[in-house]
C-alpha cells in the first residue's frame, strides 16, 4: 500500500472507522529511527499516525493531565469558559437546564416549580417575539455572563493559556516528532498489504455481483 497516495481525509476516516486495540509495545515503540527523505516523508508520516494511533492519543492524554494537574485551576477556567459560551446555544442551554431540573427536582421542588413557573411566564408572545431562556431560576443571558467573566478572569490568573499551549505541543508535537522519524514498521507494511488485498477482494466480489444480477 502507497500512503503517499493515502490523503489526510482517507486517514481520518480511516481511523474513525477502526478498531482501537491496545498500545504497541514500549519496545517497538522506541526503536528503528531514522530521518526520511523529501519523498517518504508523508507516507512514513500517515503510516505512522494510523498504525500507533492508540500509543499517540495516550501521549495526548498524558499531556494533557500532567499540564493541568500541575494547574487545575487552568483547567477549571477553560471549563468554565467553554460551558458559558456552549450555553449560547438555545438547545444546549434548554437541554442543560431540564438536566438541573430533573436532578434537582427531589431536593429542591420549591425551586424547581420555580423556575418553571418563570420560564412559562415568557412565553412567545406573537410569532416575533423570542423565548427567553431560563438556567435555573436565573436569566440566561446572566448565567453566561457571569461565567465568561469568572472564567476569563481565572484563565488571567491561571495562565491558562499558557498550561493549554503546553498540553498541545507535548500531546501532538511529540506523537509527530515520532512519527517523522520512526521507520515503518513490518507488522505495518503487512497489515496494510492485508488491508489492500481485503479492499482488492471486495471490489473483485463486488463486481462479481453486479455481472451476476446484471445477467439474472
Amino acid at each position: 500500500m502507497d500512503w503517499n497516495q493515502v490523503t489526510f481525509e482517507e486517514l481520518a476516516s480511516a481511523l474513525k472507522e477502526v478498531t482501537w486495540s491496545a498500545p504497541r509495545p514500549l519496545e517497538e515503540f522506541c526503536r528503528s529511527f531514522s530521518p526520511p527523505s523529501q519523498r517518504a516523508l508523508m507516507g512514513r508520516l500517515k503510516n505512522n499516525l494510523y498504525y500507533y494511533r492508540t500509543n499517540y492519543l495516550v501521549i495526548l492524554v498524558l499531556a494533557f493531565l500532567v499540564c493541568f494537574i500541575r494547574n487545575p485551576v487552568a483547567l477549571g477556567s477553560l471549563v468554565l469558559v467553554g460551558l458559558g459560551t456552549a450555553l449560547c446555544n438555545d438547545p444546549f442551554a434548554t437541554s442543560l437546564n431540564d438536566t438541573l431540573l430533573h436532578a434537582l427536582r427531589k431536593y429542591a421542588p420549591r425551586l424547581v416549580a420555580k423556575s418553571r413557573a418563570k420560564a412559562g411566564s415568557d412565553g412567545v408572545v406573537g410569532l416575533h417575539k423570542r423565548k427567553r431562556l431560563y438556567i435555573l431560576v436565573l436569566p440566561r443571558g446572566l448565567v453566561v455572563a457571569a461565567l465568561l467573566l469568572v472564567g476569563g478572569l481565572l484563565v488571567y490568573w491561571s495562565h491558562a493559556v499558557i498550561t493549554l499551549c503546553w498540553a498541545i505541543l507535548l500531546g501532538v508535537g511529540l506523537p509527530m516528532l515520532h512519527a517523522t522519524f520512526r521507520l515503518p514498521n513490518l507488522k505495518a507494511k503487512i497489515a496494510s498489504a492485508r488491508e489492500e488485498f481485503r479492499a482488492v477482494w471486495r471490489g473483485y466480489q463486488a463486481e462479481l455481483y453486479n455481472d451476476h444480477t446484471h445477467s439474472m
